[in-house]
């Protein structure tokens, strides 16, 4: 199920492939408040914010 929600909110974020599946096209493309709003309306909760890497050495 496509809604669109997501592009709604933050369309330089996301946008919807042929099958209605949202895609991330740039991570940083909205600002952190719209790509949150666009998280929170998921009427599937299909899209969760991953933690970042951190870089260090994982020893």
């Amino acid at each position: 199920m496509g809604s669109g929600q997501c592009t709604f909110y933050a369309p330089s974020t996301f946008d919807l492939d042929d099958l209605s599946i949202a895609v991330v096209l740039d991570a940083a493309g909205d600002g952190q408040d719209k790509i949150q709003m666009a998280i929170d309306v998921c009427p599937t909760r299909a899209i969760a914010r991953a933690a970042a890497a951190s870089g260090g050495d994982a020893r």
